[in-house]
Parts: structure tokens; sequence; C-alpha cells
């Protein structure tokens, strides 16, 4: 506890790259800040990533850590297991890729007493809610759960909500001016919608969100940028969606409102699907790198300074 606050610890495991963790950012600005003080721990960032984290565990309800399939599963598994040993009544919750593929397997873990399927913000938000007033997680959707007889149960499905419904990622949680350093460029993550409609079948994507898209409006999404954009001074944007032209009519929006908005920054998306007409010519206008055809392409506009003195790349290039 923090004063009348509930203390809750996010934990992104160690990898090789450095994408701000915006899964943990994703659950953790859904909890309301009054209510609920949210740590975040990033193992890329620290030297002693065990001792980080048990720096911080006094008092806390939960500790929650994203999984991604392969090397970052064992740094999830050290800290479990250590958060586990010094706090033995502490509750782990494992959310992300490989938990929402292997829930039932993931809780053969003894150090692991919750995996949250899919989307998290909501079921993440009802599992504090329950804990924190001493509830069971028996029909809590959209996570399976170890039971004190020590069976696991799979609870039913969440529905995919619409991401408007969310409250903005707030990205006061995480050390953003250390992730710019590590990358070697003021490069923001920023990701807009969740899911995909395609039945690729080496994608994780159909199991996790069943064939089924959401969004952000595009003005909530300029909005959001230009607050981003002022605080942060970033020169680039790296759009995390999985498919970023799944509605091309929202991307020509979305790159027409910036045009608008005044910012200069060149941005990169994965698009999903062929990158064409009037959306493709706006996104060219704003300086848009795509992923197509296995070959990354970088459109830039004229060079410009941001306000705050930052320069921007001019001229076309592959990269």
């Amino acid at each position: 506890m923090s004063g009348s606050r509930i203390k809750v610890v996010l934990y992104n495991p160690r990898a090789v790259f450095f994408t701000m963790p915006l899964a943990l950012l994703a659950i953790g600005s859904e909890l309301d800040p009054a209510l609920y003080e949210v740590v975040t721990v990033d193992g890329r960032l620290e030297a002693d990533p065990v001792g980080a984290v048990l720096a911080q565990l006094d008092g806390a309800l939960c500790l929650g850590v994203t999984v991604l399939t392969g090397a970052p599963i064992s740094d999830a598994l050290e800290i479990s297991r250590t958060a586990k040993r010094a706090r033995p009544g502490l509750t782990v919750v494992w959310g992300g890729w490989h938990p929402s593929m292997f829930s039932r397997e993931c809780l053969d873990e003894r150090s692991v007493d919750v995996t949250v399927r899919g989307q998290g913000e909501e079921t993440f938000l009802e599992i504090m809610q329950r804990l924190a007033a001493g509830r069971s997680l028996e029909g809590c959707a959209g996570c399976t759960v170890r039971l004190s007889d020590g069976s696991v149960l799979e609870n039913p499905p969440r529905a995919l909500a619409p991401v408007d419904r969310f409250r903005a990622h707030d990205y006061a949680l995480i050390p953003v001016e250390r992730y710019f350093k590590l990358k070697g460029k003021r490069q923001l993550d920023f990701i807009s919608s969740q899911g995909c409609n395609f039945r690729c079948a080496f994608c994780s994507d159909p199991f996790v969100y069943g064939r089924k898209w959401v969004g952000l409006e595009p003005v909530r999404m300029v909005l959001r940028l230009r607050e981003l954009w002022d605080r942060y001074g970033f020169d680039d944007v790296n759009f995390q969606d999985e498919t970023f032209f799944t509605k091309r009519d929202r991307v020509e929006t979305l790159a027409n409102h910036i045009i608008e908005s005044g910012m200069k920054f060149t941005d990169a998306c994965r698009p999903g699907r062929s990158p064409a007409g009037r959306g493709l010519a706006a996104l060219q206008a704003i300086g848009t790198a795509t992923i197509a055809g296995g070959r990354r392409i970088r459109f830039q506009r004229s060079a410009q300074t941001h306000p705050q003195g930052h320069s921007h790349r001019a001229g076309i290039r592959d990269r």
C-alpha cells in the first residue's frame, strides 16, 4: 500500500530490443491512479532486475509479468520464483502472447497463480479489484487461475472490447528518455489497435483474438500524439499495431489530421495488408515507413525542426 492506494508491480522481462513495454502501459494505465500505485520495472533497464523487483514488493497486492514466447520466459521465471520465495502469499499474474496461447501450461509453474488470455485491460482490472476485496477469481472472464485446492480453472473468455473505451496510455509510468537513449533516437512506440482479421497459420493472432480487430478513433489518436509530442519531443513514431492498414479510411483520416496538426515526425508501421491509394499517399505525405514484401521503406519529408530543437531527416530511402 502507498497511503490509501493499492500497490501493483509490473515487470517486463529482459530482451535484446528496447521497444517500450506497451502491454504494461495498457494494463497499468487502466488502473485508476487515485486507487492504485503502479510501479513498472523493466529488466532491460536494470543492472540487477531481481533486486529491482524485490525492492518494490513490500506491500504490493500483485506482481504482473508480460511474457513473450522465447528467451524472455527464462527471465520471467526467475523473477516470478524469486518473488514467490520472498512473498509466498503474493499473487503472480502472467499476461501477454505466451500465456494467451498456453494459459494452462504456464500454471504448471507453481510460482505463477493466474494467466490472462488475450486483451488484458479489463481482465487485469477485475483481477485487481477481486484480490483487493479478498474475492475468488472463479468466474473472472479472460483468465485462467489455480484455485486453493490446486486445481486449474479456465474461466470463460472475455469479449474483445473497443479500445476507445480504455484510458489513454500513461507514459509517465515508464522512463521514456531512457528508451530514447537505448534506441539511439527519439522514437516513441505507440499502439492504436488490437487484433487482426486475417487467418495466417503461422501467426498467434487468429488464436488469441479470434480474427477480430478493434482500433482507436483517428481524432483521439492525433490528440494523444500531440500531447506526447509536446511532452517528449519525439521525431519518430513506431506504430506497434499488428495490422495498421486494416481500415484504410482510418489511416487516411489519421494522416490528414497529423498534417493539419503541424506535428513533424516520421513513422513506421506494419501494414498487414497492401497499402495503396489515398491512404498510402497520405502516409507518404507525413513521412511513413512501412514494411511490405520484406522491405522496409521510409518516406521522409523535407527537413523540419521540432520546437524543442530536434531535427528531422529529409529525402526518401530504403532501410
